[in-house]
């Protein structure tokens, strides 16, 4: 899922064995299943963007045709 950074300084974010880097006001591309996903959101760090959810609709759709 893309989310947009609403941190006010640069970071590293480790998932997995994946390390991501974000900075303020960055657009990124991170698994929403993680738990330091879902507690950056909860606090506020990232802000979903909702723009993604409908490509998934077009595959949906797509699969159903």
């Amino acid at each position: 899922m893309r989310y947009r950074v609403k941190l006010s300084y640069p970071t590293i974010l480790v998932i997995g064995q994946d390390e991501h880097r974000l900075f303020p006001g960055q657009e990124v591309e991170l698994p929403e299943s993680a738990e330091v996903v879902k507690t950056y959101e909860g606090l506020g760090y990232l802000e979903p963007i909702s723009g993604v959810k409908s490509k998934t609709s077009k595959k949906e759709g797509s699969d159903a045709s």
